[in-house]
Formats: C-alpha cells, sequence, structure tokens
C-alpha cells in the first residue's frame, strides 16, 4: 500500500473519532447511507483480492464535511489523544421526551431496533422516540407481523417500503438528517448485515417467540434475525423484550439459551411502585429500564429512593 492510501485511512479514522462514529462521519460529508463508509473503514478483500481505498474524490469530500482543509487528508497528523471526546450534539429546545443527550464519550452511539410480530407496539414507538432525541443513530427494522400489530393496537399504518417508512417517522420524530435509517427484511446489503458495520447495541422490542427461537438456533432467515445473529457473535448490547403469557418450557429453554449467550432478557412487564396514572407512564416504565441497560440517560422516570 501507498504512503498516501495509508496515511489516508490513518486520517480517516481520526476524522470518525472526531464526527462520534461512522454514521455520523457520513451524515456531516453528505453520504446518504453511511454503508460505504464501513466498507472502506472494513478493507475487506473483495473476491478479485482488491479493497475499497480512499480516492481524491472521496478525500476532498470527506476534508470539505469534516472543515479541513484541502490536501488535509494527505498528510500525516498527529493523533488525537485517547482521551478526546466528539463534539455532542446540542439538545433540541423541544424535548417532549424528557431525555438528555448522552454525555461524550459513551459506547452506544447506534441501535439497532427491531419490531416484531408480538404485542407490544407502544413500547418501540416510545422507545423510537427516545432514542433518537438522545442523538443516538437508529436502524430500524419492522417485520410484516409487525406492521398487522401496529395497526391493531395503534392504529398506525406503516408502508412497506423502507424509505417511506424512513420519511414518515423522521419527520413525525423531528429527527436530525442521517439519524434514522430503515431498512426491508430481506435487504442483505445493509450494514447492520455484516460484523464489520454491526451497529453498537441492538433492541429487540417487542420479541415474539418466534423471533426468540430463531435467535436461540442460530436461524438466519432474515434481516432482523440476521442482525441479531451478528450482535451475538461480536458480543455486542443485546436487549430481547419478550412479550408473551403464559411462557411454555420451549420458550424459557429459547430464552436460557440467549442470556448464556449474553443477551438481556428485559419481559415487558411493567411495574406499579411509580404509581403510573396513564398507560404512557407504564410504557414509559419499560423504556426508561431499557435505556438504564444501555447507560443512556433519561428522566422518564424517578429513579427508586429519589
Amino acid at each position: 500500500m501507498s504512503n498516501v492510501k495509508q496515511t489516508r485511512l490513518e486520517n480517516f479514522e481520526t476524522l470518525i473519532q472526531e464526527a462520534g462514529g461512522v454514521a455520523e462521519l457520513a451524515r456531516r460529508c453528505g453520504y446518504a447511507k453511511p454503508a460505504y463508509l464501513y466498507q472502506v473503514r472494513s478493507q475487506k478483500p473483495k473476491p478479485n483480492g482488491s479493497v475499497l481505498q480512499i480516492g481524491r474524490r472521496v478525500a476532498a469530500t470527506l476534508e470539505k464535511g469534516m472543515g479541513k482543509p484541502a490536501g488535509w487528508m494527505d498528510k500525516k497528523h498527529r493523533k488525537p489523544s485517547s482521551t478526546a471526546t466528539p463534539t455532542q450534539p446540542a439538545a433540541s429546545p423541544a424535548n417532549p421526551v424528557g431525555l438528555k443527550i448522552q454525555a461524550a464519550g459513551s459506547d452506544i452511539r447506534s441501535v439497532t431496533l427491531a419490531v416484531t410480530g408480538a404485542s407490544g407496539f407502544p413500547y418501540a414507538l416510545r422507545l423510537l422516540e427516545c432514542l433518537l432525541a438522545a442523538g443516538k443513530t437508529v436502524y430500524l427494522l419492522c417485520s410484516s407481523a409487525a406492521r398487522e400489530v401496529a395497526l391493531l393496537e395503534s392504529g398506525i399504518t406503516l408502508p412497506e417500503n423502507p424509505q417511506e417508512l424512513q420519511s414518515i417517522l423522521s419527520e413525525r420524530f423531528q429527527a436530525a438528517s442521517g439519524r434514522l435509517f430503515v431498512f426491508g427484511e430481506q435487504e442483505w446489503r445493509a450494514p447492520i448485515a455484516s460484523g464489520t458495520a454491526a451497529a453498537d447495541a441492538m433492541i429487540i422490542c417487542p420479541a415474539s417467540m418466534g423471533t426468540v427461537a430463531a435467535l436461540a438456533h442460530g436461524i438466519s432467515d432474515n434481516l432482523i434475525e440476521r442482525a441479531a445473529d451478528v450482535c451475538i457473535k461480536e458480543k455486542r448490547p443485546m436487549i430481547v423484550v419478550p412479550r408473551e403469557t403464559p411462557l411454555s418450557a420451549i420458550h424459557l429453554e429459547n430464552m436460557l439459551k440467549l442470556a448464556q449467550n449474553g443477551c438481556t432478557i428485559l419481559p415487558a412487564a411493567p411495574a406499579f411502585y411509580h404509581k403510573p396514572q396513564s398507560l404512557a407512564d407504564m410504557v414509559d416504565f419499560l423504556c426508561a429500564r431499557i435505556l438504564d441497560q444501555l447507560r443512556i440517560p433519561h428522566t422518564l422516570i424517578n429513579k427508586w429512593g429519589s
């Protein structure tokens, strides 16, 4: 590899750190999706043995997007201190979910949120709102059964077209550009289908017993199952929110297997000690527990003893 190519890759890593992640770098530099930058970063050989490099045009795009002078990518620079933290986006004046923006330097910057056909769509919708309000990049996956449940429980029609759904939800929650990406069940080229570009964490909420069974046995027949399989094998935080009752021995065995492989099993079981006054309060309780697992600060409910 030439010195210039190696220097550009090193500076590319610096820009990723400054931006706060690949997805944020892609957003700042005008890429509709971060998949290309993930592929460059992975340096995974193609079938012909070649790997993606940073050419002049891409280098210029990165420089412009990150406010660097022309030619910056081709020069050696002192590496930033390991204690340096990326610039944290300012909180929105209108924050209907009571979220504090996550402290700079936190590990969780991107989250895959999968919604399956179990009852509990209001949990998923509120959780999506909270994650976006906290400044996270969210990769959203909805099964065909989830769309049926959304209509039944919330009267919301979720379009089958991923781009259309992405536009509707981005507008609904006033998501910043590049913060929400929606993929179809068979979009195998989505970045979250590979360990080289997996999100920092994944949540399946609600999780049907069919999905739980597929994960427990390593089945990957759709993007939800594949993204989860990747998260488990890469040992990244995985939160499974089952919603079923009663539970058979088969259900319990499958959840035990997932727990033994590092997954957090967080049942959709609302509590009453915080004295909920509405269904929204009960939904917020569960979302708060999920956010707690990812160390995302919030004020959805009062802490015990406060």
